[in-house]
């Protein structure tokens, strides 16, 4: 009898042990990745919900400030981000100088014409549009001028103190402008066309929301814009209308990048491969994003040749446009 309830006690003694045990397991961590978006914030919450419920990750949103280049750079350092969504081609080729980010080809990246990605993987390329023109309808009547459908149209006297763009330094369509008339017109050509440019005295914004804004309000008549943000203004509002300037155009790349010394590496890895797969291509289009180009889709899109034509389209040279950047923009706006 003592033997028996010697041993209900010791599986009673074994049971209390083995519940404590279970007690004291730590429950498993939601893995995090850390994305720092220089994108909008509802693009970036809709790639942010839709990774984050693919692969059970907790995606934990930064934004980029505002501020220097050195800043932000420094900012995407001290931060521990692992991705960077939302950069250009000229911001990703200097943050590579300065050793920011972290190589890797994703995936599906092979599947990008060559033209549109960097090739050595410092970075990847997402999202395609162009420069547009998006004028004020109302305006134009009145001063009995057509949409602008080429560079020189904005010299025409009626749109003197009428043209919107943002600040050059800010990079985007209006710097895009600026190196894409240079590099297909040549140094000299391109000179004497800003000196004309600047006559018309342009308004340059601190981005081109502004621009928009004042042209928007009939304030300016033409402001110089992303193509994919003006075709979506021009579905909404009647009296806005965007034309494409064919004579010097420019591809303008968004896209991703890993920040080296990333926390979550394989995570980040992770978060470039569903940008490249098929999910990842078509996120923003089934979602209303129609003009947001996948860089993925470049050859295919039969909607995207027929609304841009044959346009001239130089072959962006990156270690020029970007580190010289400020030295061009300083010779443009002191052409006179």
């Amino acid at each position: 009898m003592r033997k028996q309830a010697f041993m209900r006690i010791l599986c009673l003694l074994l049971v209390i042990f083995a519940l404590g045990g279970c007690g004291s397991e730590k429950p498993k961590e939601t893995p995090q990745l850390h994305l720092c978006s220089s994108m909008n914030k509802a693009f970036t919450e809709l790639i942010a919900d839709r990774f984050g419920k693919k692969t059970g990750t907790k995606v934990v949103i930064h934004y980029l400030p505002a501020g220097t280049q050195q800043q932000r750079f420094d900012y995407l350092r001290q931060q521990k981000i692992d991705v960077w969504l939302g950069g250009t081609s000229e911001e990703f080729f200097m943050a590579d100088e300065q050793h920011v980010l972290q190589p890797y080809l994703a995936k599906e990246s092979h599947k990008v014409p060559a033209e549109l990605r960097n090739r050595t993987g410092e970075w990847t390329s997402l999202y395609l549009s162009y420069i547009a023109l998006l004028s004020n309808k109302n305006n134009l009547q009145a001063y009995g001028l057509y949409a602008p459908e080429s560079w020189d149209e904005l010299l025409a006297h009626q749109l003197k103190d009428e043209i919107a763009m943002a600040d050059f330094s800010l990079g985007g369509a209006s710097f895009g402008m600026l190196t894409s008339i240079w590099q297909l017109r040549g140094r000299e050509a391109a000179l004497e066309y800003a000196a004309k440019l600047n006559a018309q005295n342009p308004d340059y914004t601190s981005g081109f929301g502004e621009a928009v804004d004042k042209v928007y309000i009939g304030k300016k008549t033409v402001a110089v814009v992303p193509l994919d943000y003006a075709l979506l203004l021009e579905t909404r509002h009647r009296h806005l209308f965007a034309s494409l300037p064919k004579d010097a155009n420019r591809n303008i790349l968004t896209g991703a990048a890993i920040i080296k010394g990333a926390p979550h590496e394989e995570l980040a890895k992770k978060f470039l491969d569903y940008l490249m797969s098929d999910e990842g291509a078509e996120l923003l289009p089934k979602n209303g994003y129609h003009y947001m180009w996948h860089v993925k889709n470049y050859p295919y899109n039969d909607g995207r040749r027929e609304l841009i034509g044959n346009v001239r389209v130089p072959v962006d040279d990156l270690s020029w446009t970007s580190t010289y950047k400020n030295e061009i923009i300083k010779k443009w706006t002191s052409a006179r």
